[in-house]
């Protein structure tokens, strides 16, 4: 009995401490509210909360302050959060009651209203990307389709499920003021109003003239927005942003980049303005589907092997309100669609920062900002939130690159299960291990090169100078060496050393990812080997299947064989002019005559030894057929050839008669000449003379006769076929 009241007892004590916890999270989350709600209140003195319970103490302000300092500029301390109480990141509790360390200039009072969201939708000159992402809302067949926008555009009101799923939306503003320290901006209140409205109310209004805390910046992170909402987003910050340009980023970069060199641009809104556009990857939710203009996978698999992945979009981007502090001079030789001059931005001007999301995982950070910390000017606070970005697209890289693990590595079964080992090591009538090998080594090759862009791109525009403040186009320093210049550098330095790290972890993910390749690598080579070996086995398989089935047609062919010489001889003896009488007996004796000699023949030609005799008798056989046919030809050989030498010595005539008229027209010549000579001389040698050239003509007119061979000897026709004997005996041997 005593244990089980003590046992009671414990249990009566662990529902008490729940119940105190449950009633100390309540009342710490209504001490919130309230302390939100008053600063958002405007300044009464009857309703003022300070955290300085003795009401009588005037607020702290600054001694060290130098006067020349304009006191409207500062707002009241009244009003500051408890974040700034916070002890921050090294230095900031030593500085935090130095507000000339922050800026200073509070952002100009705006407000917009839903019939100016529907004018804009309707009104604005979309491009094509602005209305790509807006198709929803604009229509899908004109781009200037005023009706469509009045039916489809919308804001829902009520909580719950929606059907632009803007539920899913998510978003942080802030307002951070004169004191660095950020402020959640939520008024939604209620807690039936829908998502799409809570996020309009945070955005539609900036520093309204009711509120006490000024804010000198202000930072928008807005994750999976519904078309409305982005044309909301499009509408309140398309003054400060070229949101034509971040819209176009989102969709149209094909890998990370970083455009912060932009001083010298057309758009006035480009100069003031940074951004650094994050392409790469990460795996579908569950409850999540791409956008239409992002590239992923939408079809829903049943495969507990699918991966579901999808290219994710984010854009971080820092404008200044205020006007330039000086121009620099474009040192482009060609400076084509730039100004030949530069505005030049006081880092320490009011600002807005924007971070637009599209990731369908919903696994983003919503701790990007901490409370507890206090931001100098709209600069740190970009890097602080790119640093963000970082870490989570690690992270996002690091769930793809488990989940190819997973999807490659086997399990513990592979061990012990001789079916499963053989489904891994041959390849199925599906390519199934295959087409996984092969999407997992391309997507794990294409992920590196997504973190080497996001490396390049950082290393290649955020130098030295950026982070000493020497940098003349980005965030230079007016004064380097005042103290809130010093205390700037001194925490960028901070964030220096974190963005180095995240650049290692990134350089080590490449690593790991090059590693799970090569092991994709040996996986496909060894399931190539195993189904190369088992194609071979089939082969030989199919190979001795193939001699069987060639042995029992050598078989069928035997027995049929068997047939045919007795068919020849019933066939010869069925004739009809054959003797009608029975006689048996020649039947029998001219059947064993054809048989037998056939089947002997048949018997010896189905061994390889009978094949080799017979085919070497055939062969003699042959050759001596050859050697007796040339020995009846040889006869005819004699007369061909006198045939051959008559019918040479008439062509050597024939050429010899077209030849002669050339010769005559030579001695023609020769007479003349030894004529002419002939008549100088003495007139007793004329007639000699005469003579001799007339004996010269009678020999040239005489017809040449034929040259004619002598026939072949008798000897030489022996040795000849002498010789062709010796060649027939030598190709017969």
């Amino acid at each position: 009995m005593d244990g089980e009241g003590e046992a009671a007892q414990a249990e009566l004590l662990l529902q008490s401490l729940e119940s105190q916890k449950e009633a100390y999270l309540e009342a710490a989350q209504k001490f919130q509210e309230l302390l939100t709600q008053n600063l958002l209140r405007p300044n009464d003195t009857t309703s003022h909360l300070t955290l300085n319970k003795d009401k009588g103490t005037p607020p702290r302000t600054d001694s060290n302050a130098p006067s020349q300092v304009d006191s409207s500029r500062i707002p009241p301390r009244g009003a500051q959060s408890v974040f700034t109480r916070g002890t921050g990141e090294e230095s900031d509790a030593e500085h935090e009651s130095d507000e000339l360390l922050y800026a200073q200039n509070p952002l100009e009072t705006e407000n917009y209203d839903l019939e100016g969201l529907r004018q804009h939708l309707v009104n604005n000159p979309w491009d094509e990307y602005g209305w790509q992402i807006l198709r929803d809302v604009l229509g899908h067949e004109s781009m200037e389709n005023a009706s469509h926008v009045r039916d489809h555009w919308y804001l829902p009101t009520q909580a719950g499920p929606v059907e632009d799923r803007s539920h899913l939306s998510g978003y942080q503003v802030w307002d951070v003021g004169p004191d660095g320290a950020p402020l959640n901006v939520d008024v939604s209140g209620d807690t039936n109003t829908s998502r799409a409205m809570s996020i309009w109310n945070c955005i539609k209004e900036i520093n309204p003239p009711n509120r006490e805390r000024r804010a000198v910046g202000r930072i928008t992170i807005m994750r999976e927005l519904s078309p409305t909402l982005f044309g909301a987003v499009h509408y309140t910050l398309n003054r400060t942003f070229d949101m034509d340009e971040i819209f176009k980023a989102l969709m149209a970069a094909e890998a990370s980049k970083a455009d912060v060199h932009r001083g010298f641009d057309l758009d006035p809104r480009r100069q003031c303005s940074k951004i650094f556009v994050f392409q790469y990857f990460t795996i579908v939710a569950d409850d999540c589907v791409p956008m239409d203009w992002q590239m992923g996978t939408r079809e829903l698999d049943q495969n507990p092997k699918h991966i579901r992945i999808t290219r994710c979009n984010s854009v971080v981007a820092l404008a200044f309100t205020e006007k330039p502090i000086r121009k620099v001079r474009n040192p482009a030789r060609r400076n084509v669609g730039q100004n030949a001059y530069g505005n030049i931005y006081d880092p320490w001007s009011s600002w807005h920062l924007l971070n637009l999301q599209c990731y369908p995982d919903l696994n983003s950070s919503t701790d990007m900002i901490d409370t507890s910390k206090h931001f100098v000017n709209g600069p740190e606070a970009f890097m602080v939130l790119l640093l963000g970005e970082f870490r989570d697209a690690q992270r996002r890289f690091e769930d793809i690159n488990r989940a190819i693990t997973r999807l490659i590595t086997p399990s513990a079964d592979f061990m012990f299960d001789a079916k499963y080992r053989d489904d891994l090591l041959f390849e199925d009538e599906h390519f199934t291990f295959v087409r996984r090998y092969f999407w997992a080594y391309q997507t794990l090759g294409i992920m590196n090169e997504s973190i080497r862009s996001i490396i390049d791109e950082f290393e290649h525009n955020f130098t030295e100078e950026l982070w000493e403040g020497t940098d003349k186009t980005l965030w230079p320093l007016v004064e380097p060496d005042s103290p809130r210049s010093v205390y700037y550098k001194k925490k960028m330095a901070a964030l220096r050393k974190k963005f180095e790290a995240q650049m290692a972890k990134f350089r080590t993910l490449i690593a790991g990812n090059e590693e799970r390749r090569t092991e994709i690598r040996g996986l496909r080579e060894e399931l190539y080997v195993g189904t190369s070996v088992k194609e071979s086995r089939k082969s030989v398989e199919a190979t001795e299947t193939t001699v069987q089935q060639g042995h029992n047609i050598k078989l069928l062919t035997l027995v049929s064989i068997f047939f045919l010489p007795s068919q020849f001889v019933t066939s010869v003896f069925g004739m009809t002019n054959m003797p009608t009488s029975p006689n048996f007996w020649t039947f029998g004796v001219v059947l064993v005559a054809v048989c037998v000699p056939f089947f002997i023949l048949i018997g010896s030609l189905n061994s390889n030894r009978g094949m080799m005799f017979w085919r070497h008798r055939v062969e003699y056989m042959y050759i001596k057929l050859v050697m007796l046919f040339r020995w009846l030809g040889k006869p005819f050989e004699g007369k061909r050839e006198i045939k051959d030498e008559r019918e040479r010595c008439e062509d050597d005539a024939k050429s010899a008669r077209t030849d002669r008229p050339r010769l005559r027209r030579t001695n023609d010549s020769r007479h003349e000449s030894f004529a002419g000579r002939a008549g100088q001389g003495p007139q007793s040698g004329q007639h000699g003379d005469r003579g001799h050239l007339s004996g010269i003509e009678e020999h040239d007119e005489v017809e040449p006769r034929p040259i004619q061979r002598a026939s072949s000897s008798k000897l030489a026709t022996m040795i000849k076929g002498a010789r062709t004997k010796g060649k027939a005996h030598t190709s017969e041997v």
